[in-house]
């Protein structure tokens, strides 16, 4: 008598990524599936809205996950991979989407062709007939029109990390000359370039590192080190050595969260200022606005922060993501079994 293992319920997991739409979804989509490959059989699902397949920086972060690629070169065309995308879907299978654009009406398409639906969404703005909604925002479920039956979970704890961000914190000393920046993985409003002008200024003996998506640009500096492709340990590493991070808030604030790093934040899109308002509420970000706004202006916001690290006057939250893994698969569970 043989033993077999039990045949694990296939999980669908879409978030489109592209320079003009980001990779943050992609990223947190990826964690996602790590938390769950135990036991479900995942494969990430991902639509580039340039056209083409995936870039090396997306295939670093499959993991443990399968990927599935639009078969022709119409990839970028949105409701053609809609359409295909419902044609993968069985009746059996656990779906999640993670992007802004899926109206009402598909995400009920989904539902009617899969077991359970999750939808992981910040915008709450249209109703959501999903089994369940996450949202890494400070929002809660009065902020969401949902089905009576949806089941709701929100905070920064619902953030999904990659797993070198959950291992334990080292006790190797920051380095106080040293800062890491990063203007998510596709920067299409230059403002990598933007920050490094800044802190060129007023901070010129710093030692920055960069982390930039490949396409990213990045002038060569004195003192300035470029990350492209970086994988989750390194950064993680980066985060550990340095003493200030200066990010938008999103994705990657959160992971530097993990690391109990110092964080200036800032925001560039609407979807980033309720996390920046709430993280400058709570005090885990010291407050950078808008980096849209002038150089002169975020100048006189970054000198405060880079004081405060001198200081010692600002230490970063511990907030327990591992948690969150366990709460996950439970709540996938109940999704599967009610549904």
């Amino acid at each position: 008598m043989c033993d077999s293992k039990p045949i694990r319920p296939r999980a669908l997991l879409r978030a489109d990524a592209g320079r003009s739409i980001g990779f943050g979804h992609y990223v947190r989509t990826c964690a996602m599936a790590a938390y769950m490959a135990d036991d479900y059989d995942c494969t990430i699902f991902s639509r580039n809205p340039e056209g083409g397949d995936l870039s090396p920086f997306q295939r670093s972060l499959l993991g443990k996950a399968g990927f599935m690629a639009y078969p022709d070169r119409d990839a970028g065309d949105l409701g053609k991979y809609n359409l295909w995308f419902l044609d993968q879907i069985r009746a059996d299978d656990l779906v999640v989407l993670d992007n802004y654009f899926h109206t009402t009406e598909y995400m009920n398409q989904v539902k009617r062709r899969c077991r359970a639906l999750v939808c992981i969404d910040d915008m709450h703005d249209r109703h959501f007939p999903a089994d369940a909604v996450l949202t890494f925002c400070p929002l809660e479920e009065r902020d969401f029109d949902l089905a009576p039956y949806t089941r709701f979970r929100g905070g920064i704890e619902w953030s999904f990390l990659r797993l070198p961000f959950l291992k334990p914190l080292t006790t190797t000393p920051r380095d106080s000359e040293r800062i890491v920046m990063a203007m998510g993985g596709a920067d299409p409003l230059g403002l990598t370039e933007k920050m490094l002008g800044i802190l060129s200024e007023i901070a010129p003996s710093k030692q920055i590192d960069v982390i930039a998506g490949d396409t990213v640009k990045v002038s060569p500096r004195p003192g300035v080190r470029i990350h492209r492709g970086a994988d989750a340990s390194e950064i993680a590493g980066i985060f550990d050595q340095s003493s200030l991070g200066i990010f938008p808030a999103s994705t990657i604030c959160v992971e530097a969260l993990s690391r109990r790093l110092p964080i200036a934040a800032g925001y560039f899109v609407d979807n980033q200022e309720e996390i920046y308002a709430d993280g400058v509420k709570r005090g885990w970000f010291m407050p950078l606005g808008s980096f849209r706004d002038s150089s002169a202006e975020i100048a006189q916001r970054i000198e405060p922060a880079l004081r405060n690290i001198r200081e010692g006057a600002h230490t970063a939250p511990q907030i327990d993501f591992q948690k969150t893994r366990t709460e996950l698969l439970t709540l996938l569970g109940e999704c599967m079994k009610n549904s």
